[in-house]
């Protein structure tokens, strides 16, 4: 989708979306802003502050004005898509991803039953396991599925063992950039290497599209060592972004002093 219509869709799920420049913003904490297409490399003239009422923002920028970063964005990144195919894995990679498709089916949602059936049991664990987000309740959870099959916004693939849901991903594109939104499997199915699967099709999706050019898993939590080794493991290496960063100075100190991971995201700086 365009950037305009993405801009229209964030709106729509209850997200405070701005315009600034020919660009839209969107305010991730109170006061804090970013581009809603996150890697849109933005002319330093587009990369100020979107709103006076804010004590910061981070934009991406084009590779004329790079001269003016003053931060990252940093990030993992898989930008070689055609050459992501089993036979350019290692042998062990092939190996896990074959065992996965003789044990998984992965398909492609288009409805919500299939999560309102399994679905919150795969997140409950997930998040029990990987203790990264709060468990939902599964009235929250339930309700969250409302317009969540958007196939003109979203992609969600699921994999599926027998007759029971082990994971999904779900995913979106916005110009030629390609953004993992979650990935949930279930413990009990890990040894499927389903999540390496689930990736590898999702990837292979956008492959086929023709449009994408890049996909983001995610921005790098350098404190979780475990899951930064196992995403450049399966091809997306941490990568910075060259960005326009602008943090209130007494903010900024305090974010860095008391949360210096978060402090590292946001600028790409120690």
């Amino acid at each position: 989708m365009t950037e305009a219509k993405m801009a229209n869709w964030r709106r729509q799920q209850g997200f405070h979306i701005i315009s600034h420049d020919g660009r839209h913003w969107e305010r991730i904490r109170p006061g804090f802003y970013q581009p809603i297409h996150l890697l849109a490399r933005l002319s330093a003239e587009q990369a100020t502050k979107p709103t006076q009422l804010c004590w910061g923002f981070r934009a991406a920028l084009d590779e004329a004005n790079i001269a003016v970063a003053n931060g990252s964005i940093p990030i993992h990144l898989l930008s070689d898509l055609d050459s992501y195919d089993m036979q350019n894995f290692s042998s062990n990679r092939r190996h896990n991803l074959r065992r996965c498709q003789k044990r998984v089916k992965i398909v492609e949602l288009t409805s919500t039953a299939l999560l309102e059936q399994q679905g919150f049991e795969v997140v409950l664990s997930a998040t029990k396991r990987t203790q990264y987000l709060g468990a939902p309740s599964k009235q929250e959870y339930l309700t969250s599925l409302t317009d969540y099959i958007a196939p003109q916004h979203r992609l969600v693939l699921a994999g599926i063992v027998g007759d029971q849901l082990g994971g999904y991903i779900s995913g979106y594109a916005v110009d030629g950039t390609a953004y993992f939104e979650n990935l949930y499997v279930a413990t009990e199915m890990l040894t499927t290497n389903i999540n390496s699967g689930l990736v590898y099709e999702f990837v292979q999706v956008c492959r086929r599209s023709g449009k994408i050019r890049e996909i983001v898993n995610g921005l790098h939590s350098r404190e979780d060592q475990a899951l930064c080794v196992y995403k450049d493991s399966i091809g997306f290496p941490v990568i910075n972004i060259p960005a326009k960063v602008f943090l209130n100075t007494i903010l900024g100190s305090f974010i860095q002093w008391r949360y210096p991971h978060i402090y590292y995201r946001l600028t790409g700086h120690d």
